[in-house]
């Protein structure tokens, strides 16, 4: 589990598991989008399909919110991922 304090995340944003010795990600209705490689896994308060995440995958959670002069007043969450496994996980 990740917890971020951040005013553009949903309670519940989004899920990130292992799988079949894969790593997948999934937006859970999330108000702001949960993004990779720039491209919105779902529309607003729609659950996305599973989708694989690979190294350096752009990992982005909801947007910046831009104040009245054009600054942004809250920042997004985002991360480059890096997939690794152990031989077990990899199985």
């Amino acid at each position: 589990n990740g917890v971020f304090e951040s005013r553009v995340l949903s309670r519940q944003h989004a899920e990130v598991w292992v799988e079949g010795g894969r790593i997948l990600i999934r937006d859970v209705k999330s108000s702001n989008g949960t993004f990779v490689n720039g491209e919105r896994l779902s529309g607003e308060g729609v659950e996305s399909d599973a989708f694989e995440l690979r190294s350096d995958d752009i990992l982005e959670f909801g947007i910046d919110i831009l104040g009245e002069h054009g600054e942004v007043v809250h920042r997004k969450v985002a991360a480059r991922a890096t997939c690794a496994f152990s031989p077990t996980e990899a199985q």
